[in-house]
C-alpha cells in the first residue's frame, strides 16, 4: 500500500504561497531533494502551480547547475497526477489527470492510485495540500521552514477544520538556518 507525503516549502509564519519571494535553498537541501526524489513513484500537483512546474522543471534540465539538472530529470521521469476539476492541457511529459469535484471524489481516486504505487510525493499548493489535510489523506508531511517572516500569502494550516496530531519523526537543520521537519501522522483518539 502506498505511502503518502505532503513536501513543501513554508515561512515562519505558516506561508506557503510565493516561495520565491522568501525561499532559500542550498546544495545542501537540493542534494537531500534528489535523495527523496529517488523514493518516489508519483508526483501529485494542483491544476493552479502545475503548468509553471512543468515550465519550471522541463527547462532545468539544462540548466548549468548539475545537481539542479540531476533533480530536473528525475523528476521529470517520474509520473505526475494532476488534481483538476476541469480539463488541464497536459505538457508535462508522463503526466495524467485526477478529475476530482471534492474531498470525497479525491479520497476515491487516491484509493485506487495508492494500489498502483509506493511512494506519492503531493508537492503543490497550497489548495491541493489543504485538501489532503482536511481528508487526512496522507501518511507523512515533510516541511523545509524557512527562518523568514513571510507575513503576506496563503497560509496552509489556516482552513485544517479540525486537530491533526502528528509525530515529529526527524529534523534536520541545514546550513542557512532552513529546518527540515519529517512528521508522520497519528490516529486521532
Amino acid at each position: 500500500m502506498g505511502n503518502v507525503i505532503l513536501t513543501m516549502q513554508i515561512s515562519l509564519d505558516g506561508i506557503v504561497s510565493d516561495e520565491h519571494l522568501w525561499m532559500t535553498l542550498s546544495e545542501e537541501i537540493l542534494s537531500d531533494y534528489l535523495e527523496y526524489y529517488n523514493t518516489v513513484d508519483t508526483i501529485v500537483v494542483g491544476s493552479h502551480s502545475y503548468a509553471s512546474l512543468a515550465q519550471y522543471w522541463q527547462q532545468a534540465e539544462d540548466s548549468s547547475d548539475a545537481l539542479e539538472r540531476a533533480i530536473a530529470r528525475r523528476i521529470n521521469e517520474i509520473p505526475k497526477v494532476v488534481i483538476s476539476r476541469s480539463a488541464v492541457d497536459l505538457v508535462w511529459r508522463n503526466s495524467q489527470q485526477m478529475v476530482v469535484k471534492d474531498r470525497h471524489s479525491l479520497a476515491q481516486e487516491l484509493e485506487q492510485l495508492i494500489k498502483r504505487t509506493n511512494t506519492i510525493s503531493v508537492e503543490s499548493g497550497a489548495r491541493t495540500w489543504r485538501l489532503f489535510i482536511q481528508g487526512e489523506l496522507f501518511d507523512e508531511l515533510w516541511s523545509l521552514v524557512h527562518p523568514v517572516i513571510a507575513s503576506r500569502g496563503e497560509r496552509l494550516f489556516a482552513l485544517a477544520e479540525q486537530r491533526l496530531p502528528l509525530h515529529l519523526k526527524n529534523t534536520k537543520t541545514y546550513a542557512n538556518g532552513v529546518a527540515g521537519l519529517y512528521y508522520q501522522k497519528q490516529p486521532v483518539r
